[in-house]
């Protein structure tokens, strides 16, 4: 008798992803950088320990994150871009390096050239120990139909290590890819997963059509989809509270600036609201989140019928936030905060607590 056959999880289809396709900007990837999850992602490539430190700086169309290292005085500088390293990209790092005297600059993209690689090595070696230069090449994955996997390879050009070291990375590296390939099909989505991806599917198709500034990612299942603005720290979302039959669109600024940043926006909070046209929800409640947003209430997404308006109401609120908000993030400055006294959600005349909503 032929033996009883034991049953197997069913085996995953790897793709392999451009970063770009789901990072729409450096901006929007150093914001994904700095949730702890994915910073943790990052530290274990690394084989170092990072935290965020003084928050985000941006330059000449590069933003960068500065983290703290192991050590009190190990500062980290992180740059990301979800394309291919850019040239112009290591003059500038070299520039913002000297100016936060950064210990370790760390330069994440999608691909490096090989002279990039050995400028990278050349720099270690004039820095005697003193400062280290590591590019980083990230792969984004799809496992199946929904899962997607995240991998940074540090690049070997840019951290010498001997012949045992770098046989010992392959072997890990393949053992990795292995067990990625082994991973089973995960979960179907729920029925109201579904109902939220096949809503933001047709959000996002209707911004490609109309060819808006505001530039759709991936739809996703869960009840909130972002989108990048002007740089790290600030993020529009769109988010669809089922339990209180209403719709969202909001700035969320995120970060040890959040606070200063959401002050200085709210000293034009008048011309904000005239511009948008939309009354606005100022809530900063958060201890280190605050919140800008417009509501749509009585809606009922049980209704596929009145989607489209739906649909159409956040394509009109996200164009309005991003001409309205786009240049006066880029020229905010948090050193320029200074605090005011301790007022309550009442002074402002417009505030509002929001509900709970899940965020992705």
């Amino acid at each position: 008798m032929r033996p009883k056959r034991t049953a197997k999880p069913k085996l995953g289809r790897l793709e392999k992803l451009h970063p770009a396709d789901y990072w729409q900007s450096g901006a929007d990837f150093q914001h994904w950088l700095t949730e702890a999850e994915n910073l943790e992602l990052l530290s274990e490539a690394l084989e170092l320990d990072l935290h965020p430190n003084r928050g985000f700086g941006s330059n000449q169309g590069v933003d960068y994150g500065l983290f703290q290292g192991t050590e009190s005085n190990h500062l980290v500088l992180v740059a990301a871009q979800p394309g291919p390293a850019e040239a112009t990209y290591l003059g500038q790092l070299i520039t913002w390096a000297a100016r936060e005297a950064a210990s370790t600059v760390v330069w994440v993209a999608a691909e490096f050239a090989a002279a990039q690689g050995q400028a990278l090595q050349w720099l270690n070696q004039l820095g005697e120990d003193r400062v280290e230069f590591i590019g980083v090449e990230v792969e984004l994955w799809q496992i199946g139909k929904n899962a997607m996997a995240v991998n940074f390879k540090p690049l070997d050009s840019a951290r010498p290590r001997d012949s045992s070291e770098a046989d010992a990375a392959v072997v890990e590296q393949t053992e990795v890819v292995a067990e990625a390939e082994g991973i089973a099909e995960p979960e179907p989505l729920t029925e109201q997963q579904q109902e939220n991806l096949d809503f933001w599917s047709g959000l996002c198709d209707r911004l490609d059509r109309l060819g808006s500034l505001v530039k759709p990612g991936s739809p996703s299942p869960e009840a909130t989809l972002g989108f990048a603005i002007a740089r790290a720290g600030f993020r529009l979302n769109t988010i669809l509270d089922r339990d209180h039959q209403s719709l969202y669109t909001e700035l969320l600024l995120s970060g040890v600036d959040a606070h200063p940043h959401f002050s200085l926006l709210a000293h034009e909070r008048e011309l904000i609201a005239d511009e948008i046209g939309l009354p606005l929800i100022w809530d900063d409640s958060g201890e280190h989140t605050c919140v800008i947003a417009s509501t749509l209430g009585e809606v009922d997404l049980a209704d596929r019928d009145r989607w489209p308006d739906y649909q159409a109401w956040f394509c009109d609120c996200l164009e309005r936030f991003y001409e309205a908000f786009f240049d006066r993030i880029k020229q905010l400055d948090a050193a320029g905060y200074s605090p005011l006294p301790q007022r309550s959600a009442s002074s402002f005349p417009d505030g509002l607590i929001l509900p709970a909503s899940p965020r992705s």
